[in-house]
């Protein structure tokens, strides 16, 4: 089997011929390997490896996509200026103007910081929509870009909930406010759903295949209460949207989800992106298969202490021990994501070598 081949097949449920893996670099890394191998922004590093490609829309290439684009409406601007390391951003309408602060693209001051704003934003919200460009060019360039060594996913979101708590009223005010102001925040929660499920329809009609929601789902910031209460019923209409019209319904979930796992299992989902067992998340993919389902399509994250740190010796001792009968016969992508951050090659190929080995 090729990359695409033996990527499609499993994300179609279907028998692979060897183990799969993937690995996700970004300049970080690229740019200290020799320059052979950093051709095609960095894909020929994937074709050093040896390992399969699954690339998350065009992750550190120029190839973007514009759709589903969200346009404000009539009578909004948004506004953005730098100052220093800050960048201001502004919503600016007839009833007030919203404004956001991020520093290196992290949110320091957020849309909505009270009851006035939620208010606001929900008129915002009210008048919004998401609207369909053609992404046939970059579907094709990236298409070809990559070949026959693996897919790419439209990895788009976050849905609702995590969009509220990680950018636009952030942890402290979130709580807070849907603690104090419940019927102001179910109206806005509610109003940014009905418009999500928009950018969910136009998705599932996207050329790629396989569709990737990033949630970044963790109870660090998402308890199951709330989980329970919203986000689970999000998520299950994007899976049933997406299943809908034919194609793979995954979720990005690379926090500490062990406690969501049954109600994860109600969204109907395929399968988990970025599934991480301890230490660094905290769920064992075979608990996930046990909850999930047998037949549920695993992107696991390798755990960076396990390759990314620690002696080179010990990776392939690691890997002895991850792979269980089980495992291989699941569904399952190992990921090496080096995203940001500078992994020397060598870990790489430490994985390389055990996969010719073993896999």
């Amino acid at each position: 089997m090729t990359g695409r081949e033996r990527l499609t097949a499993i994300c179609h449920k279907q028998p692979a011929d060897r183990l799969a893996w993937t690995v996700l670099v970004d300049d970080a890394t690229v740019s200290h390997l020799p320059v052979s191998l950093r051709g095609r922004h960095g894909l020929d590093f994937n074709q050093h490896l040896g390992c399969d490609v699954f690339l998350l829309n065009g992750w550190n290439t120029p190839i973007t996509f514009a759709s589903p684009r969200l346009d404000w409406g009539p009578g909004v601007e948004e506004r953005s200026r730098n100052e220093g390391n800050f960048r201001i951003q502004e919503l600016v309408t007839p009833y007030g103007t919203l404004t956001m602060q991020t520093e290196h693209e992290h949110p320091v001051r957020h849309w909505v910081t009270s009851v006035e704003e939620v208010r606001l934003f929900q008129r915002v919200w009210e008048q919004a929509r998401f609207v369909v460009e053609d992404d046939t060019t970059p579907h094709q360039q990236l298409t070809d870009l990559i070949g026959d060594q693996g897919i790419y996913t439209r990895y788009w979101g976050p849905s609702t909930i995590p969009r509220l708590l990680e950018y636009d009223l952030g942890m402290e005010a979130f709580y807070f406010l849907k603690n104090d102001y419940p019927n102001e925040m179910k109206a806005l929660i509610e109003t940014m759903h009905a418009k999500e499920m928009e950018a969910f329809r136009i998705l599932a009609h996207a050329s790629a295949e396989v569709i990737t929601l990033t949630e970044n789902t963790s109870t660090y910031y998402i308890s199951p209460e709330l989980y329970r209460e919203y986000n689970g019923a999000h998520v299950r209409d994007y899976v049933q949207t997406i299943k809908a019209a034919g194609k793979v319904a995954l979720v990005h979930m690379c926090g500490h989800v062990r406690q969501l796992l049954n109600q994860i299992k109600q969204t109907g989902l395929d399968g988990a992106h970025a599934l991480t067992p301890p230490q660094t998340g905290d769920t064992p993919w075979e608990l996930a298969l046990d909850v999930l389902g047998e037949d549920t399509i695993i992107l696991g994250a390798l755990p960076p202490d396990l390759w990314a740190a620690g002696p080179v010796e010990n990776i392939a001792a690691a890997l002895d021990k991850i792979y269980t009968p089980r495992l291989r016969r699941s569904h399952f992508v190992l990921c090496l994501f080096a995203d940001g951050i500078t992994v020397p090659q060598e870990r790489f190929e430490a994985v390389a070598r055990w996969m010719e080995k073993n896999g």
